[in-house]
């Protein structure tokens, strides 16, 4: 069964041999590898073509203007030849076996759409990049828009095993959208009656490279933003189909109780807004946590209690703040 491994890159030369051998390094054997080089000013081409031309695998290098990732996983997957899409971000890696396994799995017993399986986070620690010590291990259950939604199911693309016909169903990834979108087209997915399973592993199959500057990092506003898009998109079905479970609505509502206390920092216009989604979903909202908060919230009403949050916190801050500076002062005037 032929997979194929679509790999966007974009300036990926320092990374780039290292993924690529991960690729090459898989068992299942009927694969194909399609990296789409999204404008790089860097020599990500040429690093591609010396590594998989000593590869077994069959190849193609698709060069295009920088459109974003999500427009280079499109071009990739559509210009792919397998029944079965591995997509695999240019930093990040794969086990050995991780297509071996999942394609068994999809195998045995119903049609499956896409397979998942536990993976991990390396982060840079002590000059070299290590796997963080927690295993990340996903679980879709009986309301998947709510398990999707949920941090701790969330799955890091390269973990996913997905049917070329399901991508072409859903129409792969939103090409407007940079982040989060792996996730948004699990929802499209799931929406679509598709059908998720898990491949059970003794480990991680995947491992994503925590780098300090990727985008969600840089830009945290836009990150939230896009969770709350996500979080609307699963709300607008749920309301269009009311036998959909009542977790989609718990999980709604958690995405945006955690987009309301970035913006009660940040942008209280915007908190307001989002607080109106949320009481549309559950009048006289209250918290389940923080403890302290969830308190002050049955007594002023989450309004309120957010704001007189929002002081402690910033007077928190300042006193931080002038504290340090005093510490500063006295180490000074040991000089």
């Amino acid at each position: 069964m032929l997979v194929s491994v679509v790999i966007p890159a974009w300036n990926a030369q320092l990374w780039l041999a290292e993924t690529l051998g991960s690729v090459l390094a898989q068992t299942h054997k009927d694969l194909e590898i399609v990296l789409i080089d999204d404008g790089s000013s860097d020599h990500t081409a040429t690093v591609a073509d010396e590594v998989l031309r000593k590869g077994p695998f069959s190849y193609r290098i698709l060069r295009q203007g920088n459109k974003g990732v999500s427009a280079a996983r499109n071009r990739g997957w559509r210009a792919a030849r397998g029944s079965w899409i591995q997509f695999l971000d240019a930093d990040d890696l794969l086990h050995p076996r991780k297509i071996e396994l999942q394609i068994g799995r999809s195998l045995e017993g119903d049609a499956v759409d896409v397979v998942y399986s536990d993976w991990q986070k390396l982060i840079w620690r002590s000059g070299t990049w290590q796997p963080e010590d927690a295993l990340r291990t996903p679980t879709l259950g009986g309301d998947i828009l709510a398990d999707i939604l949920r941090d701790q199911n969330f799955q890091q693309l390269g973990c996913l095993l997905f049917r070329a016909d399901v991508l072409e169903a859903v129409g792969g990834f939103d090409e407007s959208h940079q982040l989060v979108e792996d996730v948004e087209m699990c929802i499209k997915i799931a929406m679509n009656n598709g059908v998720f399973a898990k491949a059970h592993t003794d480990g991680p199959v995947s491992w994503y490279r925590d780098r300090p500057r990727s985008l969600s990092k840089l830009d945290q506003r836009q990150f939230v933003e896009a969770c709350i898009r996500n979080a609307r998109l699963v709300e607008q079905f749920v309301m269009l189909h009311p036998d959909a479970e009542s977790r989609a609505i718990d999980a709604i509502i958690d995405v945006y109780y955690g987009a309301a206390r970035y913006f009660a920092d940040h942008d209280w216009k915007r908190f307001e807004e989002v607080i109106a989604d949320i009481e549309k979903l559950r009048p006289a909202f209250v918290p389940s946590e923080p403890a302290r908060l969830r308190l002050l919230s049955r007594i002023t009403g989450y309004r309120t209690a957010e704001k007189l949050a929002g002081l402690y916190r910033r007077s928190k801050g300042v006193r931080r703040g002038i504290l340090r500076d005093d510490l500063e002062k006295i180490d000074r005037s040991k000089l």
